[in-house]
């Protein structure tokens, strides 16, 4: 195990959610979650993260998420 100080830059997770083009919404979305405990309570700000992942077509799954987005829709 590392301790050096850029090892959070390294994590892959962080990598992926940065080329999304979404990090601060992801960061808002965590945030929220972490004071409050409950995803439920974190609905607004689930819904920027999630148009801004629609927004960008090279995140892997935003076409999928985006089709069945509108299923929904067609079946409200």
């Amino acid at each position: 195990m590392s301790n050096r100080p850029d090892e959070e830059e390294d994590d892959p997770y962080n990598a992926r959610i940065e080329r999304t083009g979404c990090a601060q919404e992801n960061e808002d979305l965590q945030l929220c979650f972490y004071d409050k405990k409950d995803w439920r309570l974190c609905a607004e700000e689930m819904k920027r993260f999630r148009a801004c992942f629609q927004a960008n077509a090279k995140n892997a799954g935003s076409r999928e998420l985006k089709a069945s987005q509108e299923q929904q829709e067609k079946q409200a």
